[in-house]
């Protein structure tokens, strides 16, 4: 069951509007508790979404209001089929998700590939639809599945058109690796396929890497680049603290650094640790 407050941040309209639009047309019934208070379905929050959706576009309320379920979802999918905006292309990708639908978020998916391309897919609508995953989970919105879900049907396509590059024998090497108990990979992932794009020799590691074992490999291995992400939450002494410890046992070449806790603490670089903007940075940043 869903509140008022999940429809206005799922649907982007005003509880406020929601309630407006209960009372004059009936749009949808909710539930409500024994202290009166507003409850809404999963067949509510479909409605809600879909008529957010048409009324975004141009569509009036009073006209929306009288649809059958038949007549609003056929307007639903002709608005779809129009839709450029990236925004709107997000908004297409919530609904997939929500209703756990992975055959309709890939088919969505592969349409923007073949209209933007794969880096531009990512970066300009998969990075923004799990900031907005982000929002509504924290809200308790949706729940982790919704997230777990995303999150493995973008991994598995990172992994596959990573797969389809072959590089040098002779080529730079990056490694790619997430420190001990991080586990939000998405943004390293794409990081490596945009090195194996650009002809790198790419090792990934993945997840929650014990510093010893990382400590060995490095000592031992040559790597022209190292590349990690800090978005679990941790305190600057202690972000600070590991750079200065990686950048003591990879200190011949750059170490490419991201993510949330860079952001937030600013912390102090060691001389040949960088910080990575975006996807141009950092490509501009492993062609030096």
């Amino acid at each position: 069951m869903y509140s008022i407050k999940d429809l206005e941040y799922l649907s982007g309209i005003k509880a406020h509007t929601i309630r407006i639009w209960e009372k004059r047309y009936h749009l949808i019934e909710p539930q409500r508790t024994d202290t009166n208070i507003r409850t809404y379905s999963d067949d509510d929050i479909r409605r809600i979404l879909n008529v957010a959706l048409l009324v975004k576009n141009g569509y009036k309320i009073s006209n929306v209001a009288s649809f059958d379920e038949e007549k609003l979802q056929a307007e639903v999918l002709r608005v779809h089929r129009n839709i450029k905006d990236p925004d709107n292309n997000v908004d297409q990708l919530i609904f997939q998700t929500i209703n756990l639908d992975s055959f309709g978020f890939e088919k969505l998916m592969n349409k923007f590939i073949g209209e933007y391309g794969f880096p531009k897919t990512i970066q300009n609508i998969i990075f923004p639809l799990f900031e907005r995953i982000g929002i509504l989970w924290q809200v308790g919105s949706i729940f982790s599945a919704h997230e777990h879900f995303v999150t493995n049907l973008i991994r598995n396509k990172l992994i596959s058109e990573t797969s389809k590059f072959e590089s040098q024998e002779s080529a730079k090497t990056v490694l790619f690796f997430l420190r001990e108990n991080e586990w939000h990979e998405l943004g390293l992932i794409f990081f490596n396929f945009l090195a194996a794009q650009a002809g790198l020799r790419c090792v990934y590691l993945g997840q929650s890497l014990p510093f010893s074992d990382l400590s060995n490999l490095l000592i031992n291995s040559h790597f022209d680049y190292v590349c990690t992400s800090f978005i679990q939450a941790m305190e600057k002494a202690e972000l600070e603290q590991y750079l200065a410890n990686l950048s003591l046992i990879f200190n011949r070449n750059k170490i490419l650094i991201a993510g949330r806790q860079i952001t937030v603490h600013n912390p102090k670089l060691p001389s040949n640790v960088f910080v990575v903007k975006n996807s141009n940075d950092f490509l501009k940043k492993i062609s030096g």
